[in-house]
């Protein structure tokens, strides 16, 4: 452990609770180079967090510049990452405009959140490619991908294209829109084809198609009990 590289990251505000324990935890296994390589499950196991989270706040620290990843390939394959951590980029304030410049290798970058999303259709959007919209939450994102209602690409991409349009969604609407199309899945439609269909057409909702037909197929008492709850949530989403 470096002491240089945890009292900067202890110093370093990065606007992301989860992204600030990863810099941490990262900074614990630096050496005094700023260098270390634990794996993206070590990672998720001390932040407790999803190793998909892990990825992604990975991702958003090397975008704003307070890390450098580079992949390390072995004979067996692909093996943990190498980060190279920036004493100089940590310990900075981010400004109350969204706007973060940091230096990495000696570059400036400067990046807004959402501007990189190049289009409202989803196509070639990852996780570790782009900003997560802020009003897509983290306990959004586990629901969706434990459910897995709908690919967090696509609900991204429809959460900008509202923004776009001057009709941007708060949290709150964010987890109605899920709610719905869990309820929507229940009535036997295809949650990832209605918003597919939303953001091709322009919508500000999704829409149910007339022909879908109840999907009655349940692992468990449980997992029947948690869908009628959410189609329970659904039924009251379009009230609002």
């Amino acid at each position: 452990m470096s002491l240089k590289m945890m009292l900067s990251a202890m110093e370093t505000t990065v606007g992301d609770k989860t992204a600030k324990l990863v810099l941490i935890k990262l900074a614990d296994n630096a050496n005094e180079k700023g260098e270390c390589w634990p794996s993206y499950e070590t990672i998720a196991k001390v932040c407790e967090c999803s190793v998909k989270t892990a990825q992604r706040k990975v991702t958003l620290l090397e975008e704003k510049g307070f890390i450098e990843k580079t992949l390390r390939k072995g004979d067996k394959g692909n093996q943990s990452n190498l980060y190279k951590l920036f004493p100089s980029a940590m310990g900075r304030q981010n400004d109350q405009s969204g706007e973060t410049e940091c230096r990495k290798g000696g570059d400036n970058l400067t990046q807004r959140g959402g501007d990189n999303l190049s289009s409202a259709g989803g196509d070639n959007l990852t996780p570790e490619s782009v900003s997560i919209e802020p009003v897509i939450t983290e306990s959004v994102i586990e629901t969706i991908e434990r459910e897995k209602i709908v690919s967090l690409e696509s609900l991204n991409a429809f959460v900008s294209y509202r923004k776009k349009i001057k009709k941007p969604m708060t949290t709150h609407a964010v987890e109605l829109l899920v709610a719905k199309l869990s309820g929507l899945r229940v009535d036997g439609h295809s949650p990832q084809e209605l918003i597919n269909e939303a953001i091709m057409n322009g919508w500000q909702s999704v829409h149910p198609k007339t022909n879908a037909q109840p999907n009655r197929t349940f692992q468990s008492h449980q997992e029947r009990m948690r869908e009628e709850n959410m189609r329970v949530m659904s039924n009251w989403a379009n009230k609002e």
